[in-house]
């Protein structure tokens, strides 16, 4: 019986076709990079782009909520700041007005003490007037008088001068009438019994005076 011989395959024997390919995989390999200005700008325009085209960062709900709380508690804290800064405000000017109304008031009794040595002054004046033997005292005591007036000036005090002034019920406290048959003397002030005063242009006493009356004809 005949045999057939195939022919045996050398497998030491390396395939020169696929030398070429191991020969290309073991070469060096090399990377060109583009430094031309204009190629950088775009690569970098491209990558801005992208970070750009991101979608942002979503927060869990709960870290939202705690964030609306936060800010809610600090508009109502300004809010509140600003409330007690009104109300400071508003309790500073009122105890402005409650210690000048007190000094006027404490002002108003201490010069009230000094009126009535004004009165005696006046009176003392009145009566020397009838004696010119005294007229070395009567200066002394204008000069008095006078200095007197000008320490309570600086105090806010002013006397009134009434005499011949319409009758006026705010300034004037009318102790007698005095019959007139001149009609533009009717309800003038003629007389002061004593005198006024102004504290700080309020009137600290009425001027006691005599207002002339005309009689109804008949």
């Amino acid at each position: 019986m005949t045999m057939a011989h195939e022919p045996i395959k050398d497998n030491a024997t390396p395939d020169r076709g696929a030398e070429p390919a191991q020969q290309a995989d073991d070469r060096p390999q090399f990377s060109v990079i583009d430094k031309r200005f204009w190629v950088t700008r775009e690569a970098e325009g491209d990558g801005q782009r992208e970070e750009t085209s991101a979608p942002p960062l979503r927060l869990p709900t709960y870290v939202e909520q705690l964030q609306e709380q936060l800010q809610e508690k600090d508009r109502q804290l300004k809010s509140h700041l600003a409330q007690i800064r009104q109300e400071q405000e508003e309790l500073r000017r009122r105890l402005n007005r409650d210690l000048e109304q007190r000094i006027e008031l404490a002002t108003g009794e201490l010069l009230s003490d000094f009126l009535p040595v004004l009165d005696n002054l006046d009176r003392a004046l009145q009566a020397a007037d009838s004696n010119s033997s005294v007229e070395p005292l009567l200066e002394g005591i204008r000069l008095v008088r006078t200095q007197f007036l000008n320490v309570l000036g600086r105090h806010g005090l002013k006397p009134l001068d009434r005499c011949g002034q319409p009758f006026d019920p705010s300034l004037d406290e009318a102790i007698t009438t005095i019959q007139v048959e001149d009609p533009s003397q009717h309800n003038l002030v003629l007389q002061e019994w004593e005198k006024g005063y102004t504290l700080h242009d309020k009137v600290l006493r009425p001027a006691k005076v005599a207002v002339g009356k005309k009689l109804a004809e008949e």
